[in-house]
């Protein structure tokens, strides 16, 4: 699998302005507050939760684009959904030793993995696959036709490669930090020094506002919080689709 590289990434989603937004709707009538701690623990779970659902209908697109062929060329699959995968594209060369890489620290999912400046693809198996293929010389992996299996914390390559191997994943979202400095009366003003914005697309941002206010109606145990958000979350989801 192969992504496009011709978009350019969409600047990330401003803590700053998606936290505001949460406080404001909240403290309208009285609903209650979240604090930057809890805006960060909840701002990175539905931040997660956007990903995989933006993930699941990229590969819904592909599938649909490129059913009864090789998923291979994703130039047909729809320009906003590529975008919004794209902002968390990385690819790096790793180099192997004994036929295994560990796993990046930041890899998320895996969308491809090739031999170093060649056209060789390996084809990811799990590990009880790779058994049966081994099992037979009819399907056992070579060096023109090598598979490999991930664990939590390496990458297996069969047979044993030697050289490097070249992965294409999505990595981990960066977690949200509101950062803040207190004026002498202990009321908090954001700075932009040591915040950290949301790594999605921005075209997600109503949606990363509807999730987090589903979450902190849990929080502050408001269900009608809950039920508005979640209600505009469906609408929106709708539009979109």
């Amino acid at each position: 699998m192969r992504l496009n590289h011709y978009i350019k990434k969409d600047m990330a989603i401003n803590v700053n302005t998606v936290y505001q937004t949460v406080l404001s709707i909240l403290n309208k009538e009285g609903r209650g507050f979240l604090t930057p701690d809890e805006f960060k623990r909840v701002g990175t779970q539905v931040q997660l939760d956007i990903l995989d659902k933006n993930f699941h209908d990229y590969n819904r697109a592909v599938i649909k684009h490129n059913r009864g062929g090789a998923v291979e060329d994703y130039g047909n699959i729809p320009e906003k959904i590529e975008q919004k995968i794209d902002v968390f594209y990385k690819a790096n060369d790793l180099t192997l030793s004994n036929g295994k890489v560990p796993v990046p620290t930041d890899l998320y999912k895996t969308i491809n993995i090739s031999i170093t400046n060649k056209t060789i693809q390996l084809e990811k198996v799990d590990k009880k696959s790779l058994s049966y293929l081994l099992s037979s010389p009819l399907t056992k992996p070579t060096t023109s036709f090598p598979v490999y299996y991930q664990t939590d914390t390496e990458i297996i390559t069969n047979p044993s490669l030697t050289g490097s191997i070249s992965i294409e994943y999505i990595k981990v979202p960066s977690e949200p930090v509101w950062n803040s400095t207190a004026d002498s009366n202990g009321a908090l003003t954001y700075n932009s020094s040591g915040s950290t914005d949301f790594t999605l697309h921005s075209s997600d941002q109503v949606e990363l506002v509807l999730g987090i206010l589903k979450y902190a109606g849990l929080i502050i145990a408001d269900t009608a919080v809950v039920q508005a958000a979640a209600a505009e979350e469906n609408k929106t989801i709708q539009l979109q689709n």
